[in-house]
């Protein structure tokens, strides 16, 4: 069995249906039939305005509740020899049950959710950096080893030392260095230092080939980039 639909879904619909007719009483009931026990509203007088008024009056209040999405039925009452019955009469819903919106049509909430998108992008974004500079910081100890290591070969301690001297003024000897102990400042042990550099570089030309470039490029560090030279003494001097 086809269930009946409203006729009517706005107020000016009910109120176009009352002034269809000249009689001024009806009653509106609760459903989409005409039922005594579900009455809501009724005026039985003869006054048109009147009426019409306090149709408007309940159209009002079945409007104003959003919850209240009942059918009613209004009916014209009529004067049948000595009774008034019902004449007439149409169904009409004035609330409909709110529906979920389609997603073409949810455009108003698409703004928060992309928000809350980019927001966890950024988030993302800051704890890969995090990582990525925790990592750079956990490579830079394995470098220094690395050059720690360097520094304590015998042969780059002994390269570093014999180009000290050119460091300074032509005339003045290199016979102590900070974290290089020696014994004396006599001339002796200046002696000394000097037959160990020329033995360093004797044995330096053995395994390297390109022994003046490098030994420049050191000389040319301790002159231009202080910073790393002094690096690489106190890799040296642990």
């Amino acid at each position: 069995m086809a269930t009946f639909q409203p006729e009517i879904h706005n107020p000016q619909g009910v109120l176009d249906y009352y002034d269809n007719f000249d009689i001024a009483g009806y009653s509106v009931y609760a459903g989409h039939k005409i039922d005594p026990k579900m009455g809501r509203y009724t005026y039985t007088g003869n006054d048109k305005n009147e009426g019409r008024e306090q149709l408007t009056n309940a159209l009002n209040a079945i409007l104003q509740n959003p919850d209240n999405i009942n059918t009613y039925c209004i009916a014209m009452l009529g004067q049948k020899g000595k009774k008034v019955e019902e004449i007439n009469s149409i169904s009409f819903q004035l609330n409909k049950r709110q529906s979920l919106q389609p997603y073409n049509q949810m455009g108003a909430y698409q703004p928060n959710l992309m928000n809350e998108i980019n927001a966890l992008r950024s988030e993302i974004a800051a704890l890969k950096m995090q990582q990525d500079m925790e990592e750079d910081e956990e490579e830079e100890p394995e470098e220094e080893n690395f050059l720690a290591g360097l520094m304590k070969s015998p042969q780059i301690q002994t390269m570093i030392l014999s180009q000290l001297g050119n460091l300074f003024s032509p005339n003045q000897k290199v016979t102590h260095v900070a974290g290089i102990q020696t014994e004396t400042m006599t001339k002796e042990t200046e002696v000394d230092n000097e037959e160990r550099i020329y033995e360093a570089v004797e044995r330096l030309k053995l395994i390297d080939d390109q022994l003046a470039s490098d030994l420049e490029l050191l000389c040319e560090m301790g002159e231009t980039d202080k910073m790393q030279f002094n690096f690489l003494l106190k890799m040296l001097r642990k």
